[in-house]
């Protein structure tokens, strides 16, 4: 399979309920049009809903497609060198992909990361890396209606073990502070939300907070928590590596449903700013 067969082929993974965006097809190349720098975006501030800048979707491919299909419950793991990487070569809309390749023996796939333009991932070729990602319902209605809320989260780690970026498109946050992340997927991170002291509308009852991240083995103040509001970029330490945070959207609900927050932790340098030729 071609780089561009990966490309054209790689299908979005079912990530996000519905009151977050809807992810873009990665499947088109740009014309010279599309590679333009695009208009500046507003920055967002703690109480708007969605901050469009940090949403990052991921998407997966592997051929022979039975491969894929061998998923254990909600949660699929590959562990792999990168073969290639290509770096915002195809581009929808505001985002474009960083793709990460790979074959083993008869099997060939590829992870994609869609970033708001010009952002890019760093250069990953010839690492080896494993990639998971967890997919399930879980049990309390969503704060638009009474579907099950999708807890959701894909993690990129280095050959050690360490987190080189988190991205989670649902996590579900209850009245009670928590926001409930995939069970072992990330045992080093803690996250709660707190009152972002964003007016709430009479007729709503969910509201816009701040996340709370920590890391869940620190120990003495060099690795204090820090509070991240939508359109916020914060570091934070994650043994003792320092880690950047964004937070697309964090909404709380406060009659028995779940709010839903959307977020990304990256290692430092991962994310790059890359000039359209």
């Amino acid at each position: 399979m071609s780089a561009r067969g990966i490309l054209v082929a790689l299908c979005f993974i079912g990530c996000r309920s519905s009151s977050t965006p809807a992810a873009p097809d990665a499947g088109t190349a740009p014309s010279a049009a599309a590679l333009s720098p695009p208009a500046p975006a507003r920055d967002a501030g703690p109480c708007d809903e969605v901050w469009r800048e940090a949403q990052v979707d991921v998407a997966f491919k592997e051929e022979p497609e039975a491969s894929a299909a061998q998923r254990t419950g909600p949660r699929l793991e590959r562990r792999f060198k990168v073969a290639r990487q290509l770096q915002g070569a195809y581009r929808h809309g505001d985002q474009w992909a960083s793709v990460l390749e790979y074959e083993a023996g008869a099997v060939r796939g590829g992870v994609s990361y869609s970033l708001a333009v010009p952002a890019v991932l760093a250069d990953l070729s010839g690492r080896t890396v494993t990639w998971t990602t967890h997919r399930e319902p879980v049990g309390c209605a969503s704060d638009e209606g009474e579907q099950p809320m999708l807890l959701a989260g894909d993690t990129l780690r280095d050959e050690q073990g360490g987190l080189l970026l988190l991205t989670v498109p649902s996590a579900p946050t209850t009245p009670e502070g928590e926001v409930l992340l995939p069970p072992g997927l990330v045992p080093e991170l803690r996250v709660h939300w707190e009152d972002a002291g964003c007016a709430v509308e009479p007729a709503s009852r969910s509201k816009s907070v701040r996340l709370r991240f920590a890391d869940a083995g620190a120990r003495g103040t060099s690795a204090a928590p820090v509070s991240v509001s939508v359109g916020e970029t914060r570091h934070l330490l994650l043994g003792g590596v320092r880690h950047e945070v964004r937070v697309a959207r964090a909404r709380a609900e406060s009659s028995g449903r779940c709010g839903q927050a959307v977020f990304t932790v990256s290692r430092a340098g991962l994310r790059e700013q890359r000039r359209s030729k």
